[in-house]
């Protein structure tokens, strides 16, 4: 009872806060009912699919607005195109309907956050576990929120509770360490991390996490090992009451964003349903066609990756190009590959990744030179960006296939010096000192390596 009370209380609250915003966001049904439909204003263009997807749900409500259910279906229509303020509205009414529909006041927090209603949005995620208080992800959402409200000791409790309902989410681990590090516990946060790091080979991301605990606490052996299987962190962590969602994405920007977005941190196999419905959705967004493209290549499908980048709608970008060559690269025409990279090059010479390609290119036609110029190139492009592990890389592969100028020995140190890659480092250096003794960049390093 005391649940379906505050539930009550919070839904009254919202809609006295945000009623008036929403009603001028929304459009009344043609019924008379007394419950508005919320839908985008009229002076708010709507794409086709778009509208026809909230045309579907609101007949349904027109038939049943006493259904949360279908309140529940049309909020996240509007939240999957991203209307967070009239899904807000819909959730809002669902849970007034019926109080015990954890799913919608969840959702309700989620579009409040999007909403930037931080304390509306963390007080309605409280009332959603007050009803399912053994959803460990709530907890881990809860978690992630107060962290970035800099709630460091509340993070902890929720970190604490969503490890405890289930400490074999990885996700819910890192998060747990996470807000540990936050406390300045990093000993303790560490042998959370170790009990996967030892057990087995965790995600690169639980590398990158503990080699911060390990530079934390002086443990320099340890921190060059996990700074070697480190990776960027992974920040989109699946979750239940968010699945049905994908599927309700209709608007050209929403499911390209997505597309895209699945594509980069789930892989091509996940991304190329969706890479498909936003090419037909919207065939002008090249970047959409690019990755496409290369989903298809991934899966063995050369000539339907090809016939995609040849419908090209719109204007070639970098990533076309780049896309061409690399299909081109897997077809065996290595000629046809480099015209294409030499177009990404033209259109973006800054584009280190280009650059990688023209180095791979350039290579397997027997053109070392040109190979090791390329990679020398990339690897500059890399460094000032201060991505040190793939400028490392480019110039790990140059040396290999001739010898790294000068310049290209110096960029090697220096990204072996900030990976803290202190051997190699020493090696480069000492190289680099036998071939100009007073070199100053080299001598800078090697003084830095000294100090540290």
């Amino acid at each position: 009872m005391r649940i379906k009370i505050l539930i009550l209380l919070f839904c009254i609250f919202f809609v006295g806060c945000t009623g008036e915003k929403g009603e001028s966001a929304a459009t009344k049904s043609e019924t008379s009912s007394a419950n508005t439909i919320p839908l985008p204003s009229g002076n708010t263009a709507v794409e086709p699919n778009v509208a026809k997807l909230f045309q579907k749900t609101v007949s349904s409500l027109q038939a049943d607005k006493e259904n949360p259910k279908l309140w529940l279906a049309h909020g996240s229509a509007l939240f999957a195109n991203a209307y967070y303020n009239e899904a807000a509205v819909a959730f809002t009414q669902a849970v007034a309907i019926n109080p015990e529909m954890p799913q919608s006041m969840y959702l309700l927090a989620t579009a409040l956050w999007k909403l930037n209603k931080q304390e509306e949005a963390t007080q309605a995620l409280r009332t959603s576990l007050g009803l399912i208080p053994e959803y460990d992800m709530g907890w881990r959402l809860l978690a992630e929120w107060q962290m970035e409200r800099g709630e460091i000791e509340q993070a902890e409790i929720s970190a604490r509770m969503a490890f405890e309902l289930n400490p074999g989410r990885i996700g819910t681990r890192y998060v747990l360490a996470q807000s540990l590090m936050d406390g300045l516990k990093y000993e303790e946060a560490l042998l959370v991390l170790e009990e996967v790091i030892l057990v087995n080979e965790a995600p690169r991301w639980i590398y990158a996490l503990a080699s911060q605990c390990y530079r934390q606490l002086g443990k320099t052996e340890q921190l060059e090992q996990a700074l070697a299987k480190s990776g960027p962190p992974f920040v989109d962590w699946p979750d239940p009451m968010y699945k049905h969602m994908p599927n309700l994405i209709a608007g050209k920007a929403e499911i390209a964003l997505y597309a895209l977005h699945l594509n980069r941190v789930s892989g091509s196999e996940k991304a190329l349903p969706f890479l498909a419905k936003a090419n037909i959705i919207n065939p002008e967004h090249v970047d959409v066609r690019a990755a496409l493209s290369m989903a298809l290549q991934k899966k063995g499908r050369l000539g339907q990756a090809q016939k995609v980048l040849e419908e090209l709608q719109g204007e070639a970008n970098v990533n076309y190009w780049k896309q061409y060559a690399g299909l081109s690269i897997a077809q065996n025409n290595l000629d046809n590959a480099k015209e294409y990279v030499v177009k990404a090059i033209e259109l973006d010479s800054e584009d280190a990744n280009a650059q990688d390609i023209a180095a791979f290119i350039a290579k397997n036609q027997g053109e070392t030179a040109e190979a090791i110029t390329h990679w020398q190139e990339a690897a500059r492009l890399y460094v000032e960006k201060e991505l040190w592990a793939e400028a490392e890389l480019s110039l790990a592969y140059a040396s290999e296939v001739g010898e790294l100028s000068q310049e290209g020995l110096c960029a090697l140190a220096l990204a072996q010096v900030e990976l803290e890659h202190i051997v190699q480092a020493r090696i480069t250096i000492q190289k680099i000192l036998s071939i100009e003794p007073s070199n100053s960049t080299a001598i800078a390093l090697q003084s830095r390596l000294l100090q540290e």
